[in-house]
């Protein structure tokens, strides 16, 4: 009897052990054929990188591709406008500068005569943008602008003072006045997107989160929240006790899901977010359980406009960079096992004692950028970590709709997944 009942909870762990190790390869296998996918969907042909290596001499600044299209300055008349990846200009360069490159569809442009404008993929005026804005697109429709309380008698606005944040929509239509929520100008105004349908702003020193209509749908008892990921957010709240602040984590109905007890996080990416707190640091799932453990540091960053800024890893195509204890840059998969050995270092400056260059990004397209102290300059790797392109460019970009930007020596191009470049390189 005994023996049987063992024979049968042997067979069973069996079962368990075979299905578990396929369920392990079958999300390895997942990862993989996204990032593969990805590549295939995106792929830009032979035809369109000759084309474009025709092309690019004529500018003396270029940008990513989004939405098809990417922004150029034109070497003679400094102005901008967009070409497509066979490099034709579709629309034409006659503006003074691009504040919002193509997402959603469409993009906010400056005339000559300072006047901006949203438009279309062909050009067309949608409508003007008379507004002081955030700058960075638009974001489940809608992008902020700002009313501002102070401008001095010089015409100037003045940074130092507060103002109101309302949000547009992609036809120029105010949908949110700015007549509730409050704005700390600074050195230009710093407002929080919309991200899974909710915004964080600040209302009488507090944290709330409003809907697309303007509703408020969430109030913190917190000054500060981060923006929803994945259908959560982290929010923090001082422990009187410990005399400091902690993070937990919120969902869209404003409940706690996951407790206070974090000192760093970071943003839920594929099912999983960074976290460090209790002496220990890693991943957590959404049910606040930690998946990766290890001894991993925060890269603090210093941002130029915003100050510092706490580099927190995610994962992106099924792998994640992050730092040891040594200070060293790898790639880690779900596992936790190292994907890509720790050899890269972030850049210091000795003379103002911050770190100023990342040394890994994101995988986007099957590729990762990543940037070598020795010689300061970029180069992209693939999953395992060998070099698609050493470290050769004074400037790079992640990968974007199947391409990224390089520049080298003052001339910009674009190299694909497998190692095509639209610059002679070994000039």
């Amino acid at each position: 009897m005994n023996r049987k009942s063992n024979n049968k909870w042997a067979m069973l762990l069996a079962m368990l052990t075979i299905v578990t190790g396929f369920a392990c390869t079958n999300q390895k296998k997942s990862d993989e054929q996204i990032a593969e996918q990805a590549v295939e969907e995106i792929e830009v042909s032979q035809d369109e990188l000759e084309a474009l290596a025709l092309a690019l001499p004529k500018y003396n600044q270029v940008e990513n591709f989004h939405e098809g299209l990417a922004a150029v300055c034109d070497k003679e008349t400094t102005l901008w406008g967009f070409i497509d990846k066979t490099g034709k200009e579709v629309i034409p360069c006659l503006y003074q500068y691009i504040p919002v490159e193509f997402n959603e569809g469409v993009a906010i442009v400056c005339t000559t005569d300072e006047r901006m404008q949203i438009i279309d993929h062909e050009g067309k005026v949608i409508a003007p943008f008379d507004y002081v804005y955030k700058g960075d697109g638009f974001h489940d429709g809608l992008i902020a602008f700002v009313e501002v309380n102070d401008i001095g008698e010089d015409g100037e606005i003045d940074w130092q003072h507060w103002g109101k944040a309302g949000f547009i929509d992609t036809k120029g239509k105010v949908v949110i006045p700015a007549d509730t929520y409050d704005v700390m100008m600074g050195e230009g105004p710093l407002i929080s997107n919309f991200s899974d349908g909710l915004c964080r702003q600040n209302l009488d020193g507090k944290c709330v989160y409003i809907d697309t209509k303007g509703k408020v749908v969430i109030e913190c008892n917190s000054s500060f929240g981060d923006d929803f990921s994945e259908g959560l957010v982290a929010v923090w709240k001082f422990n009187e006790s410990k005399d400091e602040y902690f993070y937990g984590f919120i969902d869209k109905t404003g409940k706690e899901v996951i407790p206070h007890q974090f000192t760093t996080v970071g943003s839920f990416s594929e099912g999983l977010c960074f976290v460090s707190g209790k002496g220990k640091s890693g991943f957590i799932d959404k049910n606040g359980k930690w998946v990766i453990e290890g001894d991993y540091q925060v890269l603090r960053l210093y941002e130029d406009t915003e100050g510092e800024e706490d580099l927190c890893p995610n994962f992106s195509e099924g792998l994640a960079w992050v730092c040891n204890s040594e200070g060293k840059f790898g790639y880690i998969d779900k596992t936790g096992k190292t994907a890509v050995p720790f050899r890269y270092e972030p850049g210091y400056s000795e003379e103002s004692e911050w770190f100023e260059e990342q040394p890994c990004y994101d995988f986007k397209g099957g590729i990762a950028r990543v940037w070598d102290k020795a010689t300061k300059m970029y180069g992209f790797i693939d999953r395992e970590g060998k070099e698609i392109f050493p470290c050769q460019f004074d400037g790079a970009e992640d990968m974007s709709e199947g391409l990224a930007l390089i520049n080298r020596g003052g001339q910009y191009g674009f190299i694909d997944a497998k190692g095509n470049c639209t610059l002679d390189l070994k000039k």
